[in-house]
């Protein structure tokens, strides 16, 4: 049996008097007393690790959330409003934690520019989060690469080729920012080894202690990054 934790999110309040583990929408959440100590937390978890694994794997099979339906997307620890309005021309724009999506009247179908329209905003977003994530690993690592670029990857997250170009999947906007932060890392170690190699995971793991953590974290989450 793996004694490897499961991925889950932590929140402290100064109103709790106990410690709650909770499954909700394929994720763990914990709920814990401010100041109460990150081991003692952690050893819970190992604890009631069966229970947690039976719950999180019954919720990988429940229907997609459907963000769009919902009128709200995730973007990393939050989550924005979408908000729709009738205009001349198609375009977004972000206001706090409000995404405003101008739809033309002459539009046939909706529900397609909407999407559309999210998917651009992800996609400018991404761009922009990893190149200057990128750049900051990559100086903390000692490595450079060539290119950083933002993909509609379906079965991937991320990938290195061999002239040090870097893509990463869009979609890992919609995942904690820990988890597209060790997909970085995982990409700008192939800048070393191009392989899965025990060398390549032990660079991995020297500059992403959550390494583990967030790939279980992709493993039980991924049905939920769509739009």
């Amino acid at each position: 049996m793996s004694s490897e934790l499961p991925a889950y999110q932590l929140k402290f309040s100064a109103r709790r008097r106990s410690v709650q583990l909770k499954i909700q929408s394929g994720q763990l959440w914990v709920s814990a007393p401010t100041g109460c100590d990150l081991q003692f937390i952690q050893q819970l978890i190992q604890q009631k690790k069966d229970w947690i694994d039976k719950h999180l794997s019954q919720q990988q099979h429940t229907t997609e959330p459907g963000w769009l339906a919902q009128r709200q997307i995730p973007l990393f620890d939050d989550k924005l409003e979408l908000k729709i309005v009738q205009d001349t021309v198609n375009q977004f724009s972000l206001d706090g934690d409000c995404l405003w999506l101008q739809l033309s009247n002459r539009n046939k179908n909706q529900d397609k520019w909407i999407e559309k329209l999210v998917t651009e905003f992800y996609l400018q977003q991404a761009k922009l989060w990893f190149e200057q994530e990128v750049q900051l690993q990559q100086q903390q690592m000692s490595l450079s690469s060539r290119e950083v670029r933002v993909c509609n990857f379906k079965a991937k997250w991320g990938s290195c080729d061999s002239s040090g170009a870097l893509s990463f999947n869009w979609r890992l906007l919609m995942a904690p920012a820990w988890v597209a932060q060790y997909v970085v890392v995982h990409e700008l170690a192939h800048l070393v080894h191009m392989n899965h190699s025990k060398s390549f995971w032990a660079l991995v793991s020297q500059f992403n202690q959550d390494a583990a953590k967030a790939r279980l974290w992709l493993k039980q989450n991924q049905h939920w990054m769509q739009l």
